[in-house]
């Protein structure tokens, strides 16, 4: 299970607010792979790091050095787990996300532990996460001390198989529930507050018309902003950005801006629905939601107050063509982008979570900062309660919806969570969507047959777009590919509107590419696994690869020659231009290097143009009919000769021999191809 916003926004403040040391056994619990998924991101996000006794690395390197020692205990296992987890510290450590303490007169970590506490307890709030009960309480036992006074806290956690901080419990038992996880299904379904919650219906709300405003607000204008019983006067200033509802402006209060709807704009269910979500106690950061309803001087409605959101859209930053990204994120890994979908996710969870359907997602409702500071913004349009979203776009929109008039319905979760998983397709390929593909250019046709083009093992109709798009995919790991496959297409286990991947699904897929990208699986397996835009397909294990002489990437030798790759072969080369018509043709590596054909002098148009027959002739020798070329025309008459000629080329050439005096030879008119030019023909065509 996935952490909720409540315990993210928990282990945020942890980080903020403390220093935070982990134990041994609490490192080596099957729990802290995920929370370490679940913590990098703030570490990250706070420039903060979690502190590790040096006697507790040591302990881990004895552990992984010594298989014994696991067995001795019963646990096999554990020089496995020991090399796991020294292989991920060593990489946060290079990252400066974990900082190591201690030297080597320190006997035990326990004591470590009790002493930097002691000497740090005035100084810092101090955090120990320990699946040790014993530590827990002696920790805990300093904090009780009535001799020390300050305003520092000390806190210890322990770890849930899911990852999650639990404050210890002198009445918890490792062995309580058989797996060292003590009334954790209690405390991990924690739900959000009633006060964040909607009610669910399927009625829609009936409300409609406009509302009149005398006097729009503009840059300067003193407005009043209501939540409730609660009033302030707020003053705008210079206009951020205008669109097709309104304009967004600056206020007089930090991080804190206005949308002013422009008067045709003002509609009532908008009001109504606005008042209905400040009913909620809706708080999670990034999702700029109404914080305040706005009012002009005659009190007429005239907007809304939201967080300010910052970065760049989706559609501006990442989802642009292949060497604009590059160059605006050369640092990025696919790290950077699976952490950007699990930012993501985990603000559409929250949203889930509270009954609240976005409706348009699309990347420019989506601004991004970093990796891990990610807006939302257009909260006005999300559907809560009976108010529909009024708006959509075509790549988002589920199939069994495109086509409808989105005011007229209520969607469901199932129609949302189709947006969700293409949100995140166009993330790992960058701006393509998913049923873009070869020959088939009718996206909504496409979105409504479900004819997804990405293979999935033996499964795929040929059509996937070639190049970069293909790489991408490729190097996928085989599970994502697969959960994309059954999403999108028609035969998919998960295409159905009732049978689509939740936002908690997505994100347990996603932490788990995270961790294969982390701790150097997928590298073993593919050094390009971290680029964002491989340059070929995924290594097979079972193949023998070369270096092309020419891109020199590593290719399959199964698909080369003479050791180029077959992308260098047939899709480069050296450009010329047709001789007829000037278009630019390719003389292909292969036609260079391997077959050594000489260039073609015509495009394929020309060519079939030229070989088409002009007219056909009777010969005034042996009476049988014959054709003349397009191109048997422009040769004579380059030439001045009479066109079309009197005889046909059989009969042509006897009578050049009986001119000359020569023996007589049997021709047919299968050795004069091209009517009666055939060799000038294949002279213009091939250059010979």
């Amino acid at each position: 299970m996935a952490a909720n916003p409540y315990q993210l926004r928990k282990l945020e403040e942890a980080v903020k607010d403390y220093r935070i040391f982990i134990d041994t056994c609490s490192l080596l619990d099957e729990g802290s792979d995920k929370f370490f998924m679940n913590i990098v991101p703030i570490l990250y996000r706070h420039n903060k790091h979690i502190v590790i006794a040096l006697r507790v690395a040591q302990e881990l390197i004895k552990y992984s050095q010594h298989p014994e020692l696991g067995r001795a205990q019963g646990k096999p296992q554990l020089h496995k787990r020991a090399t796991e987890v020294l292989k991920r510290l060593s990489e946060l450590q290079k990252n400066g996300l974990v900082q190591i303490f201690g030297d080597d007169s320190d006997n035990f970590a326990d004591n470590v532990f009790q002493t930097v506490f002691t000497q740090k307890r005035l100084e810092y709030n101090l955090m120990l996460i320990t699946q040790d009960r014993d530590l827990s309480q002696d920790i805990l036992n300093l904090s009780q001390s009535r001799a020390v006074r300050t305003s520092k806290k000390i806190k210890v956690m322990r770890l849930s198989k899911n990852g999650l901080m639990h404050p210890f419990d002198p009445t918890w038992q490792p062995d309580a529930d058989n797996s060292g996880n003590h009334n954790d299904s209690n405390q991990e379904r924690q739900q959000l507050d009633e006060d964040e919650v909607f009610a669910l219906t399927k009625t829609l709300n009936p409300i409609s018309g406009e509302l009149k405003v005398t006097q729009l607000p503009q840059e300067g204008s003193v407005l009043i902003a209501e939540r409730g019983q609660a009033r302030q006067e707020i003053t705008l200033k210079q206009a951020i950005s205008s669109g097709g509802e309104g304009t967004i402006y600056h206020t007089d209060r930090p991080k804190v801006v206005a949308k002013i709807y422009k008067a045709d704009k003002l509609k009532r269910a908008t009001y109504e629905k606005l008042r209905l979500m400040l009913t909620k106690n809706l708080n999670c950061p990034g999702i700029c939601l109404p914080q305040a309803l706005l009012y002009n001087q005659r009190h007429e409605f005239v907007g809304y107050l939201m967080e300010q959101a910052e970065g760049k859209t989706l559609q501006t930053s990442i989802f642009r063509p292949k060497q604009v990204f590059l160059k605006n994120y050369p640092t990025w890994t696919k790290v950077e982008t699976v952490t950007l979908c699990l930012t993501i996710l985990q603000k559409f969870k929250y949203l889930h979570d509270s009954n609240v359907i976005l409706g348009d997602i699309n990347p420019g409702n989506i601004l991004m900062k970093s990796p891990t500071e990610v807006y939302l913004v257009d909260t006005d349009s999300y559907q809560v309660e009976g108010f529909p979203c009024p708006v959509g776009t075509i790549n988002f929109t589920a199939p069994e919806i495109q086509r409808q008039n989105f005011p007229d319905f209520l969607r469901t979760i199932g129609n949302e969570r189709f947006a969700v998983a293409t949100l995140l397709f166009m993330i790992m390929l960058p701006g393509k969507p998913p049923y873009a593909m070869q020959g088939g250019e009718d996206q909504i046709a496409n979105i409504i047959k479900g004819d997804f083009a990405y293979p999935s093992g033996e499964r795929s109709n040929g059509k996937a777009p070639e190049g970069s798009w293909r790489y991408c995919w490729s190097h996928m790991p085989r599970s994502l590919k697969k959960d994309f496959y059954e999403s999108f297409h028609k035969d998919g286990t998960n295409h159905a509107e009732n049978q689509r991947f939740s936002t908690d699904d997505w994100i347990d897929k996603f932490q788990n590419y995270l961790r294969l990208l982390t701790d150097g699986t997928l590298q073993t397996q593919d050094e390009m696994s971290l680029d964002i835009y491989p340059s070929r397909l995924k290594k097979n294990p079972n193949a023998t690869y070369i270096k092309c002489k020419l891109c020199g990437n590593d290719v399959d030798q199964e698909y080369s020659r003479d050791g180029i790759c077959n992308d260098c072969l047939f899709k480069k080369g050296e450009p010329y231009h047709c001789e007829k018509c000037g278009a630019e043709l390719l003389y292909t590596n292969f036609q260079r290097l391997i077959s050594k054909k000489p260039r073609r002098k015509l495009c394929d148009e020309c060519y079939q143009k030229s070989h088409a027959v002009y007219c056909t002739v009777k010969c005034a020798g042996c009476g049988q009919e014959f054709s003349m070329t397009n191109g048997d025309k422009e040769y004579y008459d380059a030439k001045g000769f009479n066109f079309p000629p009197k005889y046909c080329p059989v009969c042509r050439q006897q009578r050049k021999q009986q001119k000359h005096g020569t023996s007589s030879t049997t021709t047919t008119t299968s050795d004069l191809t091209g009517g009666g030019l055939g060799n000038w023909f294949s002279h213009l065509f091939f250059g010979k």
